[in-house]
């Protein structure tokens, strides 16, 4: 009984320790971020290429390739300065009431598929606005799983990143579950290890005062896909 109880003050210890840390976290931002950050190492061997690029404050959007529903957790596992608001497809958002009141907590924005959705053009621009970082899958559906190909990307990535001239930070998930069954990314660990590769900032500032018609929306839609891209196909 007093060996058990010295554990569960050593284990709390470890806790509050490392939380000292990360002083302007909140504890249920700690508790996602660590949390995840043992689920993805555990679970899915995760590793990154490198410490997270960050701002260590301001906003900024983070574009990701999206190979399975886990994949949000690779992104959250590797940042320890700050908290990531996600773009979530709105069935995913209102799953389960605890699932909703979690994204809430993070500062996460819902969209519908299948078309605009200025309602959560305007609450992501808030957001940044606010100083806070914003994560989204540009393609908005899972990266030509079965095809081994990304598919194209949709323009509300490069329109974000023209309204807020945001540093827009590329990512690819390298390895992992690769599949459409949402238990199955999140229950199952991954037959390879799992790796999030971060680049540096693009550079659009070319485009911030081009006319923000069609053409410049696919030009930096594109040049937005290329850096992703390239971070997915690097050894």
């Amino acid at each position: 009984m007093l060996w058990s109880f010295a554990c569960v003050l050593l284990f709390l210890s470890a806790i509050w320790r490392a939380k000292r840390r990360w002083p302007n976290m909140t504890w249920w931002e700690f508790v996602i971020i660590r949390g995840s950050n043992i689920y993805a190492r555990v679970l899915h061997r995760w590793s990154t290429n490198r410490p997270d690029p960050l701002p260590k404050t301001g906003p900024a959007i983070v574009v990701c390739t999206h190979t399975c529903s886990a994949d949000p957790t690779f992104l959250l596992a590797v940042c320890h300065r700050r908290q990531l608001g996600f773009i979530v497809a709105h069935e995913f958002y209102y799953t389960h009431p605890i699932v909703t009141n979690v994204l809430d907590t993070m500062g996460c924005v819902h969209v519908k598929r299948g078309g605009n959705d200025p309602v959560a053009l305007r609450k992501a621009l808030r957001r940044l606005e606010a100083g806070a970082i914003m994560c989204l899958f540009p393609e908005g559906n899972l990266s030509g799983v079965g095809r081994n190909r990304m598919i194209q990307a949709k323009p509300g990535a490069a329109l974000l990143a023209l309204r807020s001239r945001a540093p827009v930070i590329p990512v690819a998930i390298r390895g992992g579950p690769h599949t459409h069954k949402l238990l199955y990314s999140w229950l199952v660990p991954s037959p390879r290890a799992t790796r999030a590769v971060f680049g540096n900032p693009i550079d659009l500032s070319a485009y911030y005062d081009r006319p923000r018609n069609r053409q410049t929306m696919e030009e930096v839609r594109d040049v937005i896909q290329r850096h992703v891209a390239e971070l997915a196909r690097c050894k």
